[in-house]
């Protein structure tokens, strides 16, 4: 089997660490990159162009984004679907607004500032002052940079609404999601798996938009349950 991971915004592999043991487990891993590209569009469109035939894809908060896109494009060449952390809806007026501000602050030069400041929104709030967990974030997202962190704030703000294809998915689907997520609601999960005729839900109790971190053998269990799924 081959399986493709798109990162997170603002993420390095480094997001995957916790899971990919268990990914390679099941067959060839792709980790996406996702820093050249300023549309989500363009961001699938790589994935397609880079990894021939078909492959099971999974995509964390933006990388879910770009999972429903490549989908949408290309949905005979996708064998099995994860969504973690993720919605199919676009931005807010709010969520515009919000990041329209992070991107002015790290166009000041306060990409630094950006990344600390963006910390307790990624994790449940008894995880704030986890000071390993902030050492990881702060590792994930260096290698991003700002450059490429400003391409996908201008993608994910101008991405495409995708319910209207949740109906029509229908290989093997896994919405995975934490209980306590700020950033995404988890009513965004729920959503998406009561519009998906061959989704299963999991959610990780205690864990928020940074679950594969803050909950890693829940997540790694849930990851291997939906590969195994795809067999």
């Amino acid at each position: 089997m081959k399986i493709v991971l798109v990162p997170p915004l603002l993420c390095s592999p480094l997001a995957y660490a916790p899971v990919i043991d268990t990914v390679w487990s099941h067959g060839q891993v792709t980790i996406a990159d996702t820093r050249h590209d300023d549309t989500i569009a363009a961001m699938a469109e790589r994935i397609l162009r880079e990894n021939a035939g078909e492959f099971a894809i999974l995509g964390t908060s933006m990388g879910g984004y770009v999972a429903l896109e490549v989908v949408r494009q290309a949905p005979d060449r996708v064998t099995a679907l994860a969504l973690v952390s993720t919605s199919a809806r676009a931005d807010t007026t709010e969520q515009v607004k919000a990041r329209s501000s992070q991107s002015a602050l790290v166009e000041d030069g306060h990409f630094d500032a950006l990344v600390d400041a963006a910390f307790p929104g990624v994790v449940a709030a008894n995880n704030e002052s986890d000071q390993a967990l902030l050492a990881t974030w702060r590792a994930m997202t260096a290698p991003v940079g700002p450059g490429a962190f400003l391409r996908q704030q201008r993608a994910v703000v101008q991405r495409s609404d995708l319910r209207s294809i949740l109906p029509s998915i229908t290989c093997p689907t896994a919405i995975i999601h934490g209980a306590a997520d700020r950033l995404i609601p988890l009513a965004a999960a729920e959503e998406t798996t009561a519009a998906m005729p061959a989704a299963t839900f999991t959610i990780i109790e205690g864990a928020g938009h940074f679950l594969f971190h803050e909950r890693p053998a829940a997540a790694r269990d849930a990851v291997d349950t939906w590969l195994e799924s795809a067999e």
